[in-house]
């Protein structure tokens, strides 16, 4: 198919519509300049043809390895083989937003872009069929892509439903993977610097109730799955897989969408049960989840519990005007249990460590029953009830083994007592 210059459809425009080129050329630019540098001069001519009444009426389809650069008024159609997540900017104040995906029909693939009405406009879903209508082909950093021009549009042929690949299914050096599960744990982000670039990480450990894999997010994406919290459950899409220390891990590149999902999924304490095998004390290695069966030895010395935000729960701090959380500003105190055990086995023993409920749980309080024993008692004496209460306990825990930066010795943390 043979492309026309800029200038030669201009031509083509005045000839037909009685208007001087000068005059064409200077709506082009006004089309360019409405638009704020988000419209190419070959969708503004284009524009203005159709606004002239000249657009072709029948449109000429063409497969994806044959479309060239310049070429408008075109159709394609193909499989959308991904999907990008949505990107929004700030253009010279004015904010915009794209989403991309990959095209392809056997005979190549391009990417499709999409901008701002026309992101929110179509319900795409990876594997589906679509006729894509009145489009306008660039380049963008050497390679091909597509646009909609003016009355361009996206017909669905074939709408293929979204797809989750369970966890257990799950091979290494897969390019493009959904998968939809709760975070079990989340560990600390770190910053990285290589001789090319700086960049951050975020791991955390993710289930289904088939397994539970380690996933790794990186620079924006590690910034995304900041805001979740263990317990949450989320959607994952446009992940790959690569074979780490452990098996297969996920790991999420800037093609990745994180999402929470509406998707019923158990909970999070169900889901390590699923996938948690009961271990004697010594077998326990770090970082690994376990179920111990033990006797409480005795209660360590501690505060039984540490000041949070009452609103979130995050770290507070004390300052002359009152207490300030990082998250929500001015904020009251709220106390969260904390209590350590050491329990043993016939294989040996380890130091746990039990928060929030779990620790109200095991000392057999309320929130409100404990914040009044913390006012009215010393640490000392509340630390003899307890050892009296609780010492030779027969207990039975759900949790993981951490080593403590501080002593160097392993600890057990604690997720859940089983009844």
């Amino acid at each position: 198919m043979q492309t026309q210059t800029t200038a030669q459809v201009i031509t083509e425009i005045s000839k037909k519509s009685g208007k001087s080129e000068e005059e064409i050329a200077g709506l082009v630019k006004a089309k360019i300049e409405k638009f704020e540098g988000l419209l190419t001069e070959q969708g503004a001519v284009y524009m203005i043809q159709k606004e002239l009444g000249m657009g072709k009426e029948q449109l000429e389809e063409m497969q994806i390895g044959q479309i060239e650069e310049g070429m408008k008024g075109i159709e394609v159609k193909g499989t959308i083989e991904g999907i990008f997540p949505v990107k929004e900017f700030d253009k010279g104040g004015k904010k915009g937003k794209l989403k991309s995906f990959i095209l392809s029909d056997g005979t190549g693939e391009v990417r499709v872009t999409l901008w701002n009405d026309q992101v929110d406009k179509y319900e795409l879903t990876r594997g589906s069929e679509v006729k894509i209508s009145n489009v306008l082909v660039s380049k963008f950093n050497e390679k091909k892509q597509i646009t909609l021009g003016f009355n361009g549009t996206i017909e669905i042929l074939n709408k293929k439903e979204e797809e989750f690949e369970k966890l257990s299914d799950l091979k290494s050096n897969l390019t493009s993977v959904n998968i939809i599960g709760r975070i079990i744990r989340k560990f600390p982000c770190k910053d990285f610097e290589t001789t090319n670039r700086k960049g951050k990480l975020c791991s955390f450990q993710i289930s289904d109730g088939t397994a539970i894999l380690r996933a790794t997010a990186w620079n924006e994406k590690a910034n995304e799955i900041e805001k979740y919290q263990e317990g949450n459950a989320i959607e994952i899409k446009n992940a790959y897989t690569k074979e780490g220390r452990s098996g297969v891990e996920v790991h999420l590149g800037y093609t990745a969408e994180i999402l929470e999902t509406k998707r019923e999924i158990l909970s999070g304490a169900e889901l390590i049960k699923q996938n948690t095998q009961e271990k004697k004390i010594s077998d326990i290695l770090p970082g690994e989840s376990a179920i111990i069966n033990g006797t409480i030895r005795g209660i360590e010395r501690g505060n039984f519990a540490y000041d949070v935000c009452a609103k979130c729960g995050k770290k507070i701090t004390r300052m002359e005007s009152g207490i300030v959380c990082e998250a929500c500003g001015e904020t009251t105190i709220k106390k969260n249990a904390v209590i350590s055990a050491t329990i043993q086995d016939e294989s040996g023993e380890i130091k746990t460590t039990l928060f929030r409920e779990n620790a109200l749980g095991l000392m057999g309080l309320t929130q409100e029953e404990l914040e009044k024993i913390l006012l009215e008692k010393p640490n000392d004496i509340i630390l003899a009830e307890l050892n009296e209460k609780l010492g030779g306990k027969q207990i039975k825990l759900l949790g993981y083994v951490k080593t403590n930066s501080f002593s160097g010795n392993n600890e057990f943390m604690v997720r859940e007592i089983i009844n």
